[in-house]
């Protein structure tokens, strides 16, 4: 089997290297990537940021543009149009992704180096375990789960028999992989191979936590756990997370049953009781719906410094 899977590995190297990418001149900026922004001309002004959930990037002079959707050209164009109007002598700047924040996946489970990964561009399945070291040797690849957050919270699940893809080269079967995935390797227990899913699930010590906190996937727990404790497990929630309304999923044979959670006023008060999560729940922390504040500070500043521009040239003449 192993040296089956060597093989697998060999051509799909090959095949990986007979594929073409989009120039990385094209690449879309997206929310949470870092991104280098360097000026010739004062380089007082250079920095190093990460594009906010709103899409947008906060300059040293100016306030914020917008960023995510643009390419790195687009943006640098849009950055000196903006801070020109407050230094004349800024005409060129040199924007550089730092991190691909904004295209990670998750790997976990049977992986030499499991974790978080950023790609320019998103490879195949088979390339994203290879860049995480290879599967262990227990690794159980004819079952390998891709789980993706479902918008209501609810995970939506993929299985994959890549052992199958490699053994008979059938590389179009590899399923496509986006932002955000978390790709789970299970492990041969014994001479039994775990039975994908349905497996994790019945585990007692297994949670399922997605959306907006640091470390979202599947994590294992080995004591009774409360729902911030689960939280915190998975990294805490993200600046933008709304723990008002978190929302916990729990199956009970082929029903689901949604339990709304106010986590932030359990941390504020610590009352009522806290919700006592059980192994198989999932838990969806949604995102605060976000309102640009910074807007009319924006345009206060472009009028200021148009004004002010209008105000020394007159003087000038």
């Amino acid at each position: 089997m192993i040296q089956r899977i060597r093989i697998g590995l060999v051509t799909l190297f090959c095949f990986g290297l007979l594929s073409t990418a989009p120039a990385a001149q094209d690449y879309m900026i997206g929310n949470g990537d870092v991104l280098s922004v360097t000026f010739w001309q004062d380089a007082e002004l250079n920095l190093q940021a990460t594009i906010g959930e709103d899409g947008t990037l906060q300059l040293p002079v100016g306030g914020t543009i917008r960023a995510a959707g643009l390419t790195v050209d687009q943006l640098a164009a849009a950055i000196v149009e903006r801070i020109s109007l407050y230094n004349q002598r800024i005409t060129h700047a040199t924007v550089k992704v730092v991190e691909y924040g904004s295209r990670t996946v998750y790997l976990m489970g049977s992986i030499r180096n499991p974790g978080k990964f950023s790609f320019e561009i998103i490879p195949n399945l088979w390339q994203i375990i290879s860049e995480a070291g290879g599967p262990l040797d227990n690794a159980n690849l004819n079952n390998v789960i891709i789980i993706r957050g479902g918008k209501q919270g609810e995970p939506q699940t993929t299985q994959v028999d890549l052992a199958s893809i490699l053994r008979n080269q059938t590389f179009d079967q590899l399923p496509v992989i986006e932002p955000g995935d978390n790709i789970y390797v299970p492990a041969v227990v014994g001479n039994v191979p775990s039975s994908g899913m349905e497996s994790i699930q019945a585990q007692q010590n297994v949670l399922f936590i997605y959306g907006e906190v640091l470390h979202p996937g599947v994590i294992s727990f080995n004591k009774e756990l409360n729902i911030l404790e689960a939280l915190v497990t998975a990294g805490g929630p993200s600046a933008q997370a709304k723990l008002d309304e978190v929302r916990v999923i729990r199956k009970k044979g082929a029903i689901s049953n949604v339990t709304r959670v106010d986590v932030a006023r359990y941390a504020d008060e610590g009352s009522p009781a806290f919700f006592i999560v059980q192994g198989g729940d999932t838990i969806f922390v949604p995102r605060k719906k976000l309102i640009r504040e910074s807007v009319v500070w924006d345009f206060f500043m472009i009028f200021t410094g148009t004004a002010l521009t209008a105000f020394v040239y007159t003087l000038i003449r």
